[in-house]
């Protein structure tokens, strides 16, 4: 008789703890064995030490487990260095495995397929890991290989559908129905192929070509497969790297984060709902010789597409929020949310609680100064979501669920940065909503 998802998972989990860490280990496999519930004692990691074990198992498991570590990386309070080394720099594979992999797929060692390899992977992550080449022109490459088994590991990570709870990210994965975590499940296992994230690369290149500051690695598709992606090797600095008193470049980058959070869906139809930290580089311009500041992104392995009436009725929601009559424009925000299914028809949701949610998911696009997104403004804005889908007056359908989990983890990333930023400004020359959005 097969074991249930949950006992293959903890038997994953718990296969190498050792007795004297037994009482922290336990207390760090909850994070990832339990459903999530409205307590914020209950859903997090209460000591470092737990996180820190989470992190050493999660380095090593990978897989979902490592999805997991990421999201509370970034999105939790007080995450230590172990887990936020989970973006881009976990535990690497062998040199030998990954170059099996490579010819398994490729047809040939990497030494023969590149001009130039490095052994040792640049970065590390959930699912693969990345390597510096060079083409017979001398063009930079980088080369993402996925682990050895690791399809398999995903696999049995994500049958439990607490697990997909918490790669959903709270407060968002407690408020998900079934079919809404099947769609983050398949979402989520649809990341082992590489080919589709081949193709989401080219048109996300495709929709931002010629933008100043946005950019996208362009695909060598000859040296591409399920398991092996050859890109462009992008130049810059991580996001945790950046220079803490260049407080103009954090708003930048920031700016540019939210063109490209919010101008994918609704602009062009995709979006990537995986904002992880370690999916963006910056290569900081020359402001004396005119060089604009480039932001590079990086990973599109869980990318979506938005059907246009739902993109439409989600426009409608930022319209509503950028109109200059708050009368008029919470208007339109309440029929826009009640148009993609956001808004519940019938509930006791408080007033109190609606409207702080609103007030907090608008707050940067309201202000016509500008706007401080630090980490009081993300907490508020998760504490907000909370509370108003424990009051049950919101609910996330299926095709909307990835998409709030984007842009609020989009939130969480903006938050490390703590940029001041014009951002009504941005959203409403993304949209085009003209001028009296742009005062």
């Amino acid at each position: 008789m097969s074991d249930d998802p949950r006992t293959r998972l903890r038997r994953r989990l718990g296969a190498d703890a050792r007795v004297g860490l037994a009482r922290v280990w336990a207390r760090a496999k909850q994070i990832v064995t339990t459903d999530p519930t409205n307590s914020d004692d209950d859903d997090r990691i209460v000591d470092a030490a737990a996180e820190r074990e989470l992190a050493r198992h999660a380095g090593e498991l990978k897989g979902g487990v490592a999805k997991v570590a990421q999201l509370i990386a970034y999105t939790g309070r007080g995450a230590p260095d172990e887990l936020r080394a989970l973006w881009d720099a976990a535990p690497a594979a062998a040199s030998a495995a990954i170059a099996q992999v490579i010819e398994a797929e490729l047809g040939a060692p990497p030494e023969r397929l590149f001009a130039t390899w490095d052994p040792v992977p640049i970065a590390a992550a959930s699912l693969g890991q990345v390597h510096a080449a060079t083409d017979a022109d001398g063009r930079a490459l980088a080369v993402k290989v996925q682990y050895p088994d690791i399809a398999e590991a995903l696999t049995a990570d994500v049958a439990s559908d607490g697990f997909v709870r918490r790669l959903a990210g709270l407060p968002l994965g407690a408020a998900l129905s079934p079919s809404a975590l099947a769609v983050i499940r398949a979402a989520i296992v649809g990341e082992l192929d590489y080919r589709a994230e081949a193709a989401a690369l080219e048109r996300a290149a495709a929709a931002w070509a010629g933008d100043p500051v946005i950019a996208i690695p362009w695909v060598d598709r000859a040296r591409s497969s399920r398991r092996v992606l050859t890109m462009e090797r992008a130049p810059g600095l991580p996001l945790a790297e950046l220079p803490g008193g260049d407080r103009a470049l954090h708003a930048e980058v920031a700016l540019a984060i939210v063109r490209f959070a919010w101008g994918s869906p609704l602009c062009h139809g995709f979006f990537n709902a995986d904002p992880n930290p370690g999916n963006y580089l910056v290569a900081p311009g020359d402001r004396q010789g005119g060089e604009p500041t480039r932001v590079w992104f990086l990973d599109f392995g869980c990318t979506v597409e938005l059907d246009d009436a739902l993109a439409a009725s989600d426009r409608a929601i930022w319209h509503g929020i950028l109109d200059d009559d708050p009368f008029t424009g919470a208007e339109k925000f309440r029929m826009a949310l009640s148009a993609t299914g956001l808004l519940r028809k019938t509930s006791s949701l408080s007033t109190v609680i609606h409207r702080d949610w609103e007030r907090a998911v608008a707050a940067p696009f309201r202000s016509t100064e500008a706007f401080a997104w630090d980490r009081a403004y993300a907490s508020e804005l998760t504490t907000a979501t909370r509370d108003v889908l424990a009051a049950g007056g919101l609910e996330l359908p299926p095709a909307l669920a990835l998409l709030w989990r984007q842009r609020m983890g989009v939130a969480s990333v903006l938050g490390m940065l703590e940029p001041r930023a014009p951002f009504r400004r941005a959203l409403a020359e993304t949209l085009g909503t003209g001028r009296k959005a742009l005062r």
